[in-house]
């Protein structure tokens, strides 16, 4: 598996031109991206840097990585993650690595997308993954509540996010044909920040195997 996601990080890497800004994801398939983009600075590579997280930051900073503050920048060229699980519609679930609010913003503000996964993340309809939740820390345990009375049951993270919120992993009651209608759904409760349900997003989709095929999802 390693040896796919060091694949994909390398083929994403390619797709970065000069002088952009990059949008850094969170999680074990960005690392590798983000090994491979410090790969191609060394070779010459000009860009900017903004993370969706603090350990991406940390790892960027590593290496020597030019990057800026979200607050600094008016628009991102392109932004590269790793998601949970990729349909057929290219709609995501996203957010194991817990920065799925940070993830949204910068995707949502990105005139590219990239997402990579191995071939096993591919599905016809979401819904298998867990869905990450971020929600507020004041009242928990009542939207926890408010969720469960809607179908939604979850289990509760320990750890808080970098927002100070914390995550309910939601097992989803059935694979959806609609995402976006349970997004609407669980953000329409006050408590709620964001879901990790990923859609209409300017999409490529790279695709790892173990051959070391990589499939373009234009």
């Amino acid at each position: 598996m390693d040896k796919i996601k060091q694949n994909l990080g390398a083929s994403a890497a390619e797709l970065v031109l000069d002088n952009q800004i990059v949008a850094l994801g969170t999680g074990t398939t960005a690392e590798s991206f983000i090994y491979e983009l410090a790969k191609r600075c060394e070779r010459g590579l000009k860009i900017k840097t903004v993370s969706s997280s603090i350990k991406s930051y940390e790892l960027a900073k590593r290496l020597n990585l030019k990057q800026i503050s979200e607050n600094e920048i008016n628009d991102i060229d392109i932004y590269i993650d790793g998601a949970d699980e990729v349909d057929e519609k290219k709609n995501l679930i996203k957010g194991r690595g817990g920065s799925l609010l940070r993830e949204k913003i910068l995707a949502s503000f990105s005139r590219k997308v990239i997402i990579m996964i191995d071939h096993t993340k591919l599905v016809q309809k979401l819904g298998r993954a867990p869905l990450p939740v971020e929600v507020a820390s004041f009242g928990v345990n009542i939207t926890k509540q408010k969720l469960e009375k809607l179908g939604y049951k979850s289990s509760l993270r320990d750890k808080k996010t970098e927002n100070g919120n914390y995550i309910l992993d939601i097992k989803l009651p059935y694979l959806l044909e609609d995402p976006k209608d349970h997004h609407d759904t669980i953000k329409s409760i006050p408590g709620v920040f964001e879901t990790g349900l990923f859609f209409k997003l300017p999409s490529t989709i790279l695709v790892g195997y173990p051959d070391n095929k990589i499939e373009i999802m234009a």
